[in-house]
């Protein structure tokens, strides 16, 4: 027998919130349920299949994923690629990118891609040591020409997080069908009158927030762990990371949708034992620590940086 649902009488007061009946509630979630079911779900899948299991089918509008390490770990270089990779995989999408690039300028981003397309490393490119040749500087020149067709917009001045979000809000005005990728490198970066950093990530953080609710955008943040994870104990876990290793992790750790913390056990600690049953020479660990939604564990990945090369380990067969 279906009860009826009693009226809800409210005072005339619109600072007061909207009360939802639990009747819309469970409609909406069978409507995810229905859009999944038949292939409608908004998703944004990477080219990286395990990664992509573990964050139910890709990046999601209006969630933050935080990308965490210490520095030197790969952070810029994970995310970059990933920020390409996820344009092709959905280029019939209506996706724009803006890649708040406060760490390096942009055209050293493209260089590392330029480098991972060529199999050139930098000091080649630049011609540190000899002079590159032309048939390789033709080679560059002609990999990196397809970048200029992504939808990306590079701002590598730091800005406070009013600034970005009037930014995104301009572009949310002028193209409302788009959906909003905010690449944030990093966050220690991002400028603020607040009187600590501590403050100042919070800030942003919150700013995210309202972003990802207004308008459905995408934020990659990228972050850094503190020195807790270098203190000579945890050695015996082989440096794996934490939540309480996130800088900030009060107000970014929280808001966050998933954190994912990248760790090079090898490259970084000399560790020449399994980690987490994986050979750790190239390896870059993709520790998933917080996932609203999905999975959590560790995704390995081969890398070579000297030409910024990522891509994932196969799952290994019994």
């Amino acid at each position: 027998m279906n009860r009826p649902i009693p009226p809800l009488e409210q005072p005339d007061n619109s600072k007061l919130p909207q009360l939802r009946h639990i009747s819309k509630e469970v409609e909406r979630s069978i409507q995810h349920v229905s859009d999944g079911m038949n292939g409608r779900r908004n998703v944004l899948p990477t080219k990286w299949d395990r990664l992509n299991k573990n964050l139910m089918g890709g990046l999601q509008p209006g969630k933050m994923y935080v990308i965490a390490g210490r520095p030197g770990v790969g952070k810029s270089a994970f995310s970059n690629q990933l920020i390409f990779d996820l344009l092709d995989k959905n280029a019939q999408k209506e996706i724009m990118v803006v890649y708040w690039s406060f760490e390096m300028p942009g055209d050293q981003q493209i260089l590392r891609a330029g480098s991972k397309d060529t199999k050139l490393q930098t000091f080649e490119l630049l011609s540190v040591e000899q002079k590159l040749s032309q048939d390789k500087f033709k080679r560059y020149v002609d990999e990196t020409q397809k970048y200029k067709q992504y939808p990306i917009y590079f701002c590598s001045i730091p800005q406070d997080m009013e600034m970005m979000k009037k930014v995104n809000n301009q572009i949310f005005l002028k193209h409302p069908r788009k959906t909003i990728v905010n690449l944030i490198d990093h966050s220690r970066l991002v400028s603020g009158r607040e009187d600590t950093e501590l403050q100042r990530l919070n800030t942003l953080s919150k700013g995210c927030m309202w972003m990802q609710s207004k308008m459905q955008s995408v934020t990659i943040l990228l972050s850094q762990l503190n020195r807790n994870i270098e203190q000579e104990h945890r050695a015996k876990n082989q440096y794996q990371p934490l939540l309480t290793d996130l800088f900030g992790g009060d107000s970014i750790g929280q808001d966050a949708h998933v954190v994912m913390m990248l760790q090079r056990p090898y490259d970084l600690y000399n560790l020449t034992e399994k980690y987490c049953g994986e050979d750790p020479v190239g390896l870059l660990a993709v520790h998933i620590e917080k996932n609203r939604d999905g999975l959590l564990g560790m995704i390995p990945f081969q890398t070579d940086l000297s030409t910024f090369t990522i891509n994932e380990r196969k799952l290994k067969t019994s």
